[in-house]
């Protein structure tokens, strides 16, 4: 009679949830109108006031997945005590014994801890997902199905039973007795890899990019694998973090050796606070701290050439941790900086319609109120910051794409298996989507990269890690839509395509378009600038042009593996350039 009554008190999982694609970020859309697991009773909260109320649960071939729903609002990784029983056998003699149900798994969310068959084991043990990084009330989580935390299967059959439980007193659980039960479906859900390249040619690539106490000066390896990272990128615009013990030269020498300007052109850079240098291909007409003492740096750049308007950066690396109040006045000052931008009189005026983005580690850790400032321009301390202020030109919001990885559906951009702290989304780029359309975007990290994709690319699986503990993320801005004041785009008399394939060995297809018929001169420069070869040299039609490189210098030896550039002339003047890479 006593297992007739554990029988009746479990829940077992609707049919329909099953084999999902989904991208743990904290959106919960890709759910869709998915069937609650479990929908608790409300009203049963403890002292914590933590009230559990539905679940969710699903699974791909790769993860298990639990979405589940708070009432009061808290931080998915510290400050409660939730945790998290996991039986992964469906025998309630085994593991650890509550309310009905035996867990070989416990996670404790707010400690970042677990115990799995006795044993302690950390989020990189089970390949732990968590979202959103900063305080909700509803979270999803994901355990990778393979994972072997001291050497033994996590998900040992078909089906698993699970409960959620708050540790504070009176505490709510959920289910109150016997677990839900979710049985694995088959089935195979496939992540479309996005492309690298610029889906236009004439997109500005901005890449947000914490290189983590001065990285990109430590050489060996890590130098190595930035190289690889950098040239791949190839932003227009950089936003660097933590750029502590070196000046804006530094950042501009070092970008030079790896993505050398062009004939007539130039990097430009500047640092006006601790740690951020912005990097970029066209000039800068004016940098302001935009709070003192914090690493809030605004650039204003000069996109004329180019693209008839300006552009403004904000460079951002907020306070870390558990700073909420320091992070909140920071996001305020920034909020209040753009006001008076948009604005005549103050500090900087800018014209009218002119793209905004703000780019960097924003440290979103703590209370969701930050991230709600950014995007809406609610500033908390209106006293000292002024009133609110939308930050884009037609009073909406700003834009925030929903970027992942080049190859797998994650957002994080931080991740260190070693800390306790689960992979978290700390960097962002933020736009005026009223004048600035996207194009591509992506977060880069080799670790989620296949072999394949990375020996297409000439990576490696260890290079984020080795490069920084941030993935370097990148967005795609093109100015030909908006608003009427805005003009368009001079059309340019010719430019260069992507080559085929990239990175190469030995040879690669190069192509270029004209606009009209002009004297043409294609030319191969390595890293220093030193020529390598004339591929192309005199009149070419209108159109698309195609041709050949071997791999070799102008005697005809072979040249060694590396980064080299492709300069397009046309009627003698520099026209286009694009790198490319040969691989051994």
């Amino acid at each position: 009679m006593r297992w007739l009554l554990l029988v009746l008190f479990v829940w077992v999982a609707p049919a329909g949830a099953a084999n999902l694609a989904i991208t743990v970020d904290g959106a919960v859309t890709d759910w869709g109108a998915e069937v609650p697991a479990f929908t608790d009773a409300a009203g049963d909260g403890g002292s914590s006031g933590i009230d559990f109320r539905r679940m969710w649960c699903a699974n791909d071939q790769d993860y298990w997945y639990l979405r589940f729903e708070t009432t009061a609002e808290k931080q998915g990784d510290e400050g409660q005590s939730m945790r998290l029983y996991l039986d992964t056998d469906l025998n309630a003699s085994t593991g650890v014994a509550f309310g009905g149900v035996g867990a070989e798994l416990t996670w404790d969310f707010g400690s970042r801890s677990g115990n799995f068959l006795g044993s302690s084991v950390n989020h990189a043990d089970l390949g732990m997902l968590l979202a959103p990084t900063v305080s909700a009330t509803e979270f999803e989580i994901a355990l990778r199905r393979d994972a072997t935390p001291n050497g033994s299967a996590l998900f040992s059959s078909n089906s698993i039973r699970f409960l959620l439980r708050d540790l504070a007193s009176g505490g709510d659980v959920a289910p109150a007795s016997g677990g839900v039960i979710h049985s694995f479906a088959a089935g195979t859900q496939v992540v479309v890899p996005l492309d690298f390249a610029r889906s236009d040619p004439a997109d500005v690539r901005v890449c947000s990019y914490n290189v983590e106490n001065d990285g990109l000066f430590s050489g060996g390896s890590a130098a190595a694998a930035q190289d690889r990272i950098l040239t791949l990128i190839d932003a227009d615009i950089w936003v660097f973090n933590e750029v502590w013990n070196h000046d804006a030269g530094d950042i501009e020498t070092r970008l030079e050796a790896v993505l050398p300007s062009g004939p007539g052109q130039a990097w430009h850079t500047v640092k006006r606070d601790s740690g951020n240098v912005a990097a970029s291909r066209w000039p800068i007409l004016g940098s302001w701290i935009v709070s003192p003492g914090d690493r809030l740096t605004a650039v204003h750049l000069d996109l004329d050439s180019d693209h008839d308007r300006d552009l403004l950066v904000l460079a951002a690396h907020l306070s870390c941790c558990t700073a909420d109040a320091a992070r909140q006045d920071q996001v305020d000052a920034l909020i209040g900086f753009l006001r008076d931008a948009r604005t005549p009189g103050g500090i900087l005026d800018l014209p009218t319609d002119t793209p905004i983005v703000a780019a960097g580690d924003f440290n979103l850790v703590g209370w969701s109120s930050q991230l709600t400032t950014l995007l809406t321009g609610d500033i908390a301390d209106e006293g000292t910051y002024g009133p609110d202020s939308p930050p884009d030109w037609d009073g909406s919001n700003f834009d925030l794409p929903p970027t992942r990885h080049t190859h797998g559906p994650f957002v994080y951009t931080w991740r260190r298996d070693n800390s306790s702290f689960l992979p978290g989304l700390l960097d962002y780029t933020f736009y005026t989507g009223s004048v600035v359309d996207l194009g591509n975007h992506f977060i880069l990290d080799t670790r989620t990269m296949p072999a394949a994709a990375l020996a297409a690319h000439a990576l490696f699986a260890g290079d984020t890690e080795a490069a920084s503990d941030h993935s370097p993320r990148v967005l795609d801005l093109r100015f030909e839509t908006g608003t009427a004041a805005l003009l368009p785009a001079p059309r340019r008399a010719g430019e260069l395509l992507p080559n085929s394939p990239n990175p190469f060995n030995p040879g690669t297809t190069l192509r270029f378009r004209l606009e009209r018929d002009a004297e043409v001169r294609l030319t191969l420069v390595d890293v220093r600038g030193r020529r390598v070869r004339v591929l192309a040299q005199g009149s070419r039609a209108a159109g698309e042009t195609s041709l050949r490189w071997d791999g070799r210098d102008e005697a005809g030896r072979p040249v060694a593996s590396g980064v080299y550039r492709v300069v397009l002339e046309i009627d003698g003047d520099a026209s286009d350039e694009r790198a490319i890479t040969l691989v051994q």
